[in-house]
């Protein structure tokens, strides 16, 4: 019965594929294939980093307890990375659950959703590296069940927490954002000072480097090392590996309890709510239309871990990139993250305008109202917010870091950036719809799939080196040409929005009617 469910999966999203999404498929597979080489490779080299005489010649610095230091070091920050990596994103869940009214068992139903959603590739990718990062450094057979037994712990429990991380967002989100600035906050002013100091620094580290490696052998990564390096002998192997056999056995327990909770009752309250502050706001602000369709952008969980990750990012990396000597830095990655932050937001509410609520647009079917004027609303209201923050950006880049570009150049490179990638989400709403789902796992993001946005990231990378590259003499150029494209664009949108009425009548009402 699992093989039949895992063939009807593949059935659906087989079905959903079009040539497009065919050739992100493939993309994004080989982006899968380069990350694991690299971060299998750089184990390995990390592990047998003190085994090459060669080393000992070329870097005599290099003590047990400094390569101790390093592997801790390594080990704790690939965990962090497993961590922020670890991919929550199931199947397609209202399809799967369509199988219990034709008798599919529920508590059978949802094991096998289990094991399909932890078989992620990346959540495989990661796994398999801890694997022969751990296995490498083995010298008894007990270790090998003991380093098995902790990477699977590792991994569930990774699971459980940012499960219920992501709940806690639904519930508190501004007491996170505050909490997560506050704490990234911290990290930077820690990095700043390690960067500018690294020198005195180091020479601190290295008389103390068998006090931070207690430290660093007692967190997660630490932990994992000491699984697989430490003798405990069979007794004391068997009591750890039977304590942790037991916990996770507690956790699935737990996974497969809010699995059959969200088969069975997998809808949250959605309904518009008259009483909501937010609702109201923009209910007077952006009008009916384009209000209501905010209110359900703005309300859904997996968006608020959207708007805080674009938060987090730039406070992170901006001020980190500004401590880089490379002037390359400053002129190219800055400006491209800086850009591609209203561009999320973009994608946010415009790469499928009609999957969120969207029952108000039959209405001009049976009532004397224009679906036109539904739709221009729509539209409009949706661009209103990522445009205010475009300009804020571009303001802000004028004043704080007027190293980076000219007045000018920063104006038309960042407008060109915007304007391109909502004429792509303009098309993509009306190819790539889909209907956007509100469910008890709705950790899984309602309309984008994953390789879709791994392309966007691709494609806003590659479009900042190109507008954001220095040309020297030849500048003028590019401004000319992006500013005539810009130009093009909006007279385009402009004169064409009549047309997209009728794409939308074409397209979307017949597929909108039948839900």
């Amino acid at each position: 019965m699992f093989g039949r469910l895992l063939s009807l999966n593949w059935k659906i999203f087989v079905s959903n594929l079009n040539k497009f999404q065919l050739l992100l498929l493939i993309g994004y597979i080989m982006f899968l294939g380069i990350m694991t080489v690299n971060l299998v490779g750089t184990a390995i080299v990390v592990i047998l980093l003190d085994t090459d005489p060669w080393m000992k010649t070329q870097i005599p610095w290099l003590t047990p307890e400094i390569y101790t230091f390093l592997l801790l070091v390594f080990a704790n920050s690939y965990w962090v990375m497993h961590f922020s990596f670890t991919n929550l994103r199931l199947l397609n869940i209202a399809e799967n659950r369509k199988l219990l009214g034709f008798g599919f068992p529920l508590k059978r139903l949802s094991r096998y959703l289990m094991i399909i959603g932890f078989c992620h590739p990346v959540n495989i990718i990661y796994n398999f590296t801890w694997l022969v990062f751990l296995m490498i450094q083995v010298s008894h057979f007990y270790q090998v069940l003991i380093g098995v037994a902790a990477i699977i712990f590792n991994y569930v429990l990774i699971y459980s927490i940012k499960h219920r991380f992501i709940k806690i967002v639904e519930r508190k989100f501004i007491a996170v954002v505050v909490g997560f600035l506050f704490l990234i906050f911290g990290l930077f002013q820690a990095v700043s000072l390690f960067a500018e100091n690294s020198q005195e620094i180091f020479v601190q580290i290295i008389p103390r480097v068998e006090t931070l490696n207690t430290f660093l052998s007692w967190n997660p990564g630490g932990l994992l090392i000491q699984a697989v390096n430490v003798e405990y002998g069979w007794i004391t192997a068997s009591i750890i590996f039977g304590f942790l056999a037991l916990l996770i056995g507690l956790i699935l327990i737990d996974h497969f309890r809010k699995t059959c909770e969200g088969l069975i009752n997998p809808s949250i309250k959605k309904a518009e709510q008259q009483t909501s502050k937010l609702w109201s706001f923009l209910r007077r602000v952006m009008g009916i239309n384009a209000g209501k369709y905010y209110y359900y952008v703005m309300i859904h969980p997996y968006n608020k871990l959207q708007l805080l990750t674009l938060a987090v990012v730039p406070v992170v990396y901006v001020p980190l990139l500004l401590q880089v000597k490379y002037s390359a830095a400053q002129t190219i990655l800055i400006p491209t993250i800086l850009a591609g932050i209203p561009v999320a937001l973009l994608a946010m509410g415009m790469a499928n305008m009609y999957g969120y609520e969207n029952r108000e647009l039959l209405m001009h079917l049976q009532f004397p109202i224009k679906l036109e004027k539904q739709l221009k609303e729509r539209f409009l209201g949706v661009i209103i917010f990522p445009l205010l923050v475009f300009y804020l950006i571009t303001i802000l880049e004028l004043l704080l870091i007027p190293q980076i570009v000219g007045v000018y150049k920063i104006f038309v490179a960042n407008t060109f950036f915007f304007l391109c990638f909502m004429l792509l989400f303009v098309w993509s709403s009306y190819y790539q719809y889909q209907k956007a789902t509100y469910s008890s796992f709705s950790y899984k993001h309602p309309i984008i799939p994953q390789k879709v946005t791994f392309v966007i990231s691709f494609v806003i990378f590659s479009m900042g080196y190109l507008i954001f590259v220095p040309l020297d003499n030849l500048e003028w150029y590019r401004i000319t040409i992006m500013s005539v494209v810009i130009v093009v664009i909006a007279v385009y949108l402009w004169r064409h929005m009549n047309f997209l009425v009728n794409l939308f009548k074409k397209q979307i009402l017949t597929r909108l009617w039948t839900e």
